[in-house]
């Protein structure tokens, strides 16, 4: 295959990798040269009618979804009587890579699986639902996320991009799998989401929440408590807390992308990173305006969300709370000036004297801290 040339356009440079429906190799469009992945459909299944449906279907599915994480469909075509699917090269290493066995900073997993559930959000804003979510599907490129292989994803709709799967019938990575999905059974949303919560836990510890053969996995997601994390590193309670909702046995017990992705932002421990994503249209655009009622978001009228300045750190519990409110908190800094945003200032646990130093910046100073003499 390497160095021909598929239906005229496309050089076959290198190949990447193998899959169980597709062989992906590194080309060139031609004639501008530009690099470029392309997906072969595997010799053995061109001719069963099944295997090409669904192939043709993950072009379908994932050109449907327009997001800055999802991978861009460039071309769909036949070749020989073999069927071929061009898409966006990506440079990165797989998150399975990045993990290598060993736990990522809770900063690190936090930061990286919000990105993973703006994107699932998205895709079930659309009714997509992936059902194959797993490190090895996960491209980091520059700190970003992209997401691989709908070879198993569907749209929640009939006709020829929808289910391609009978209901009995498990499809998937056991160890990415939810019960539901172990149990050959209905899939949704949820799905997804367990699969993140596995995915999270790994990241968190180095491992995925179950272990062992095909068959053990597959017991221990449809019967097995979740389990402990076990990280020298320490973890917020409310991300422990939300792991563990994530990977609930029952699917309407779990919490949504979307609430999943908010929750996960409120806990980034990067206040500027939470800042800038809280006033970002493409990505966790208006995050705190969508959790806060209607009525509150008509008021502010679409303009930039109010600032709280926090002196010392901030708690989960308490970026969870300001944000929910329609509030952006960063930590005060003695070196950077305060925005015209910035509303107040609070200062739990601070003396007398730090409280009457900040009354300098003419805010309202919320504090624990004994009046005194400070008016």
């Amino acid at each position: 295959m390497i160095g021909k040339v598929l239906a005229g356009r496309y050089r076959i440079d290198a190949e990447l990798g193998r899959g169980g429906m597709g062989v992906v190799y590194r080309a060139a469009q031609l004639p501008l040269e530009r690099p470029v992945a392309v997906k072969v459909l595997r010799k053995e299944l061109v001719d069963a009618p099944m295997a090409r449906m669904r192939f043709e279907r993950e072009a379908r599915v994932a050109s449907a979804l327009d997001h800055p994480a999802a991978v861009t469909i460039h071309d769909f075509g036949e070749h020989e009587g073999g069927a071929y699917l061009v898409m966006e090269l990506l440079e990165g290493e797989t998150l399975t890579r990045r993990i290598g066995g060993r736990a990522l900073s809770p900063a690190d997993a936090i930061e990286l699986a919000t990105q993973l559930a703006d994107v699932v959000a998205a895709a079930h804003a659309i009714s997509l639902v992936h059902r194959d979510l797993t490190p090895e599907n996960v491209i980091l490129e520059a700190g970003r996320v992209r997401v691989l292989d709908f070879g198993l994803a569907f749209l929640r709709q009939p006709g020829p991009a929808g289910r391609m799967t009978r209901e009995g019938v498990v499809v998937g990575t056991p160890m990415y799998l939810s019960p539901e999905q172990a149990r050959g059974g209905e899939v949704g949303p949820p799905t997804d989401v367990y699969a993140l919560g596995c995915i999270l836990h790994e990241m968190l510890t180095g491992q995925p929440p179950f272990s062992g053969s095909d068959m053990d996995v597959l017991t221990k997601q449809m019967f097995a408590p979740p389990p402990s994390l076990t990280t020298a590193a320490a973890v917020p309670a409310a991300l422990d807390e939300l792991r563990r909702a994530m990977i609930d046995k029952a699917p309407g017990r779990r919490p949504s992308a979307d609430e999943v992705r908010d929750r996960l932002a409120a806990l980034d421990p990067d206040p500027e990173r939470a800042r800038v994503r809280a006033r970002e249209d493409g990505f966790l655009g208006a995050r705190a305006g969508r959790m806060v009622d209607a009525a509150a978001s008509e008021a502010r009228g679409g303009e930039e969300l109010a600032e709280i300045g926090i002196v010392g750190a901030i708690l989960p519990e308490l970026l969870i709370g300001l944000s929910a409110n329609g509030l952006a908190p960063f930590v005060v800094s003695a070196d950077e000036p305060i925005g015209e945003l910035t509303r107040a200032l609070y200062a739990p646990g601070a003396s007398e004297e730090d409280v009457r130093a900040l009354t300098a910046h003419a805010l309202p100073v919320l504090t624990d801290a004994e009046r005194g003499d400070v008016g």
